[in-house]
């Protein structure tokens, strides 16, 4: 994992953290192999009791650090699990722009990031481990370090082309994972459509096929992870196998003596466990790599809060039009934007607010509640108070007096204890969207944004809004509309052109 991404989103005493313990672990474990080999050489010379001692003694520390290090491992995933949950309101905060995955990956994001600290210090270990070599030497000669080394820098390819090819197969997953949640939706979306025109098997066969390429990428990706464990193993296997032969050869010819060669076999198995250990966790790290990415990912919020206006852009090009827009919205100002469908509107109140990145320029913005209502603008189930309140306090006299200030009456508003389906479903779209201005009004925004609104609401409707934010003279509004203005005397008129 690359060391910037880790250290803003792990911290720096969490990877000093890591990192020691895997040196001094990798450093342990070593001596415990010497240890165990001169346990080996007590029995050989038929000391049985020092040699079990020793071998006991061997056995109970490498049993007891391996406790040691997967409760270290648990304890900090579970510390850090629950600091990433915390902040994960500041992620949500971004709508999901189209194609785009469900937030639930961020669930699955904070699980695989959770994995770091541990993999940092394997990747440590590893390195630490690598002062076994020196030992070999000592221990053997220069025949076993050359084959040590060899196997070593043979491994270092094999794992970086596995790990290439992993990613790649894995972000190839996260698309055709992210088509089929988009599909699927869509498909439920349109169910009812789809049953009357009776091409219902349409959508099923389509999610069919989809389902079943990401089924073959996944596959994929399994027999990836089996070839670079069967490397491992093989390359391994091969190096202790070969330093067997040599020091063997070396205990026949009395070149060496018992405890020098027991000593090179397992301090080459040992370094070799540790380098594996590391490598066949390449899957895990690159997940981690791009979860802690993902996680620190907070881009679109970083200028937020940094003006003492309310907006303020400087030569701001969107995605969706080439027009530079410089503007600097202070409280009670009115903007409209204008511009026929598909110039780019939306893209524009979206990019000012942060959900979408701008092509060029910048976006400063308050700090303080900002209200959006769109036609997209959706509504939970559940109860009329619970979307209109989101959870905060307030008198129910002030939610019903804002409701009927909207023209929001009748038999369906009397109660704050009613029940909405999800999204308002039995409402017309500018009773829901009344709804949703309401519920922006009771937050007492300091920005409201209108996307578009006028042709969903009838003249009554729009008389009713006219009044509410006509009595609101501090708040700031921008409104987009292909003509027709909710609002009148606007302060700032920007126009889009194709």
């Amino acid at each position: 994992m690359t060391h910037e991404t880790s250290r803003r989103s792990l911290g720096s005493s969490d990877l000093a953290n890591a990192r020691v313990l895997g040196v001094a672990s990798s450093l342990v474990l070593l001596s415990l192999a010497i240890l165990s080999a001169l346990a080996i050489n007590e029995l050989a010379h038929h000391d049985v009791t020092r040699g079990l001692s020793l071998l006991l003694v061997a056995l109970l520390l490498r049993g007891a650090l391996g406790v040691l290090l997967d409760e270290w491992d648990d304890l900090t995933a579970t510390r850090l699990r629950g600091r990433w949950r915390r902040s994960l309101v500041d992620h949500l905060v971004v709508p999901r722009q189209e194609g785009e995955r469900s937030r639930g990956d961020l669930s699955l994001a904070v699980e695989q990031a959770s994995f770091a600290p541990s993999l940092e210090r394997l990747r440590a270990s590893a390195a630490g481990a690598l002062v076994g070599v020196v030992v070999i030497f000592v221990a053997a000669g220069w025949l076993p370090l050359l084959i040590t080394v060899g196997l070593l820098a043979l491994a270092a390819p094999l794992y970086q082309r596995a790990g290439r090819r992993s990613e790649a197969m894995a972000q190839e997953y996260q698309q055709r994972r992210a088509q089929l949640e988009v599909r699927q939706l869509e498909v439920l979306q349109h169910a009812p459509e789809l049953r009357a025109l009776g091409a219902v098997t349409y959508g099923a066969d389509e999610i069919a096929a989809i389902s079943e390429r990401e089924h073959s990428i996944a596959l994929r990706a399994i027999r990836v992870a089996l070839e670079s464990s069967l490397v491992t193993e093989f390359l391994s296997g091969v190096s202790i196998g070969l330093v067997a032969m040599v020091v063997g050869f070396g205990l026949l010819g009395g070149r060496i003596s018992l405890v020098r060669a027991l000593v090179a076999v397992l301090v080459t198995s040992e370094l070799f466990v540790q380098i594996r250990r590391f490598g066949v966790e390449f899957h895990r790290r690159d997940d981690a790599e791009r979860a802690l990415a993902r996680l620190d990912d907070r881009s679109s919020l970083t200028r937020a809060g940094l003006t003492s206006d309310v907006v303020v852009a400087e030569a701001l090009v969107t995605s969706a039009n080439a027009t530079a827009v410089s503007l600097r919205v202070a409280p009670g100002d009115r903007v409209l934007i204008t511009g026929p469908s598909g110039v780019g509107k939306t893209t524009l109140l979206h990019t000012l607010l942060g959900w979408r990145a701008a092509r060029a320029g910048a976006v400063d913005r308050t700090g303080r509640s900002i209200g959006y209502v769109g036609v997209e603008s959706s509504l939970f189930s559940g109860s009329l108070r619970d979307n209109l309140t989101l959870g905060n306090v307030a008198q129910d006299a002030d939610v019903l007096r804002h409701l009927e200030s909207l023209g929001l009456r009748g038999e369906r508003f009397d109660s704050l204890d009613a029940d909405l389906l999800s999204d308002g479903r039995g409402m017309s779209s500018g009773e829901r969207v009344r709804l949703v201005l309401a519920r922006a009004l009771l937050a007492e925004p300091t920005l409201l944004v209108l996307d578009d609104l006028a042709g969903v609401l009838d003249p009554d409707a729009r008389d009713h809004v006219r009044a509410v934010l006509d009595g609101r003279a501090e708040l700031a509004i921008i409104e987009a509309t292909v003509d027709t203005p909710l609002l009148t005397g606007p302060s700032r008129h920007i126009e889009l052109r194709p």
